[in-house]
């Protein structure tokens, strides 16, 4: 069973349930109990406990911050630092564990810490998964300090060689992680010049630190995927050859949620894309009949319908209002792009039928709303990490990053509703 499975999947399970409360519970399903509990708990909005590789501020802090931001829960985090200690803790308390599974620049991908770790746990249950970019931040005890020293955990120290290099900088590897090598420079063990470099969350864990440079890595291609995991101890130890390969499995069950989910996001943005696509025929034919860009009733008509449908598939009206509102305002900016570009050019000599034109952009936006309804209730929220794929996939003339930068941010405040029943 996933982590991210509907609420209402649990409901469907309590007749069965009951059928084996009328008999003596066995020791699986009592374990499958416990879990299902712990599911129904998350899903009701309550911390659910989860044992974190690393510290706080780490990349697995800012992975689980995107999880949660995906579920509109909060979690019940307790810090564990290394991987072994993370899953022997999540055991005795029969909870979920949180790690790193593999990063992009890691020769073969798979993070050594986790092989070794796997040599005595396996995981059982495989509830969520991140694949987070990973973006270095450079943080000081000031703005303006020269830079001597950087301090970081081996495998950050690593990925960063091309901005070491090109600042001449005399490395400090810090085994504990990128958070301790925070807490330190905090704290004053570190001799002047010297900066730690790790998660931007850092920021929120050791606010009086300065931020100093961000995206410092060698890779903009630098990936790490983490997973929400149930895992239990192996009854003996296995080789590393073994480790190797059990949790490759892993990381290709993980590798499928996300794709998966990336696929889902990619078949709404190119909806939205086609809406938008449409505007520079709506802007012709506003040039040929002399009409103005901005039509005020046009826009309350298009509101109107949209929210009329969002309040049928339980969407969050106000948040699908501000979405469609953006949506509204970059199609007027390419239209009034398209209009200064036939000042210099001459409008083209190309009919464009208005009724056509409004009754495909009725269709999209309608496929818009029901796309993402079903987006929100399998995948959760939209989330940063999509926004390459948003941005990518929005090929629009005229379309700016500016407006997809306010388009992309609008998309992700859009909710599901809370107790509701869709009616659509």
């Amino acid at each position: 069973m996933l982590f991210e499975t509907e609420s209402n999947g649990f409901a469907r399970m309590l007749p069965c349930l009951h059928n084996h409360w009328k008999k003596p519970l066995k020791l699986p399903f009592v374990s499958r109990l416990i879990a299902l509990l712990t599911l129904l708990f998350t899903f009701a909005g309550h911390a659910a406990p989860v044992y974190v590789q690393a510290g706080p501020g780490s990349f697995n802090h800012a992975a689980l911050d995107l999880l949660e931001s995906r579920q509109n829960s909060t979690y019940q985090r307790q810090y564990s630092g290394t991987p072994e200690k993370t899953y022997a803790t999540a055991i005795k308390e029969t909870t979920w564990a949180f790690s790193a599974l593999a990063n992009s620049t890691i020769d073969g991908q798979l993070v050594p810490a986790i092989v070794n770790a796997m040599r005595n746990y396996k995981v059982t249950e495989l509830g969520a998964a991140v694949r987070m970019p990973i973006e270095m931040c450079v943080f000081g005890v000031d703005q303006t300090s020269t830079i001597t020293h950087a301090a970081s955990h081996p495998a950050a120290l690593k990925q960063i060689g091309l901005w070491l290099n090109t600042h001449q900088l005399l490395t400090i590897p810090v085994p504990k992680g990128t958070n301790e090598a925070a807490r330190l420079l905090a704290q004053g063990q570190f001799q002047q010049g010297t900066v730690a470099v790790g998660s931007c969350a850092l920021k929120s864990v050791y606010p009086e630190l300065t931020l100093r440079e961000v995206g410092v890595q060698d890779n903009a291609d630098n990936h790490t995927l983490f997973a929400l995991m149930k895992v239990e101890k192996r009854p003996e130890q296995i080789s590393e050859d073994q480790a190797r390969t059990a949790l490759a499995q892993v990381v290709k069950q993980a590798n499928i949620q996300v794709k998966t989910r990336a696929d889902s996001a990619q078949v709404l943005f190119s909806h939205i894309n086609q809406r938008l696509a449409q505007m520079q025929s709506v802007a012709l034919f506003k040039a040929h009949k002399h009409r103005p860009i901005e039509d005020l009733s046009r826009e309350a008509v298009v509101l109107s319908k949209a929210l009329e449908q969002a309040r049928q598939q339980c969407l969050d009206t106000a948040s699908v209002e501000a979405f469609f509102q953006a949506q509204m305002d970059a199609a007027k900016a390419i239209q009034y792009r398209y209009r200064a570009q036939w000042l210099a050019e001459g409008v083209p000599d190309k009919d464009a039928d208005l009724v056509q034109l409004r009754n495909t952009l009725n269709q999209l936006g309608a496929a818009i709303l029901e796309v993402l309804t079903h987006h929100l209730a399998q995948h959760g929220n939209l989330t940063p990490e999509l926004g390459p794929i948003f941005n990518t996939e929005l090929v629009t003339a005229n379309l700016t990053e500016k407006d997809k930068r306010k388009l992309y941010n609008a998309l992700q405040s859009v909710r599901r509703s809370e107790h509701c029943q869709a009616t659509g």
